[in-house]
């Protein structure tokens, strides 16, 4: 099941319309074009470091000996990309300021996007900020106390 990231603008309330979600699945066009897919996704060091490399590997390969080794080591990088591209963005956004609000596990963005609404009126209803209907959910998105982590690394301090 994949996870989505919700982070908000600097200086925004939980319930901000700008809030970002980023999906924490595995991204075919970051592991057919990484560089580029880096490049696109504004990670500038990452995307040109990405792009020296697969250079590297490119003529690594040329050598009869040494392609089997050059082969297993570009997938590794495109895997590497594919699969955790996504931190990278959520890395880049904190460091401008954006805020981790909540990491929701789910497959589909429109379901997150709704199970967001659901907690952020949730807690205006509690804190007494709002008196609105809380949206009605799915039955099967009961929240489980762990939270899910997020990518192959724990960047976020869940275990």
């Amino acid at each position: 099941m994949a996870s989505y990231l919700v982070l908000t603008p600097p200086a925004a309330l939980r319930n901000d319309e700008d809030a970002r979600f980023i999906a924490d699945k595995f991204s075919w066009i970051a592991f057919l074009f990484p560089a580029i897919w880096l490049l696109v996704k504004r990670q500038w060091i990452a995307g040109v470091t990405v792009a020296i490399l697969q250079s590297t590997i490119a003529i690594l390969t040329s050598e009869l000996r040494a392609m089997l080794a050059g082969l297993l080591i570009g997938l590794a990088l495109r895997l590497l990309v594919a699969l955790e591209g996504p931190a990278f963005v959520a890395r880049r956004l904190e460091a401008a300021g954006w805020t981790l609000q909540s990491v929701i596990a789910t497959d589909d963005l429109a379901l997150a996007e709704m199970i967001y609404d659901h907690e952020t009126a949730a807690q205006a209803t509690a804190s007494g900020d709002a008196a609105r209907q809380l949206p009605a959910l799915p039955p099967s998105t009961a929240r489980s106390e762990n939270r899910p982590a997020f990518g192959l690394f724990e960047n976020y301090g869940e275990r």
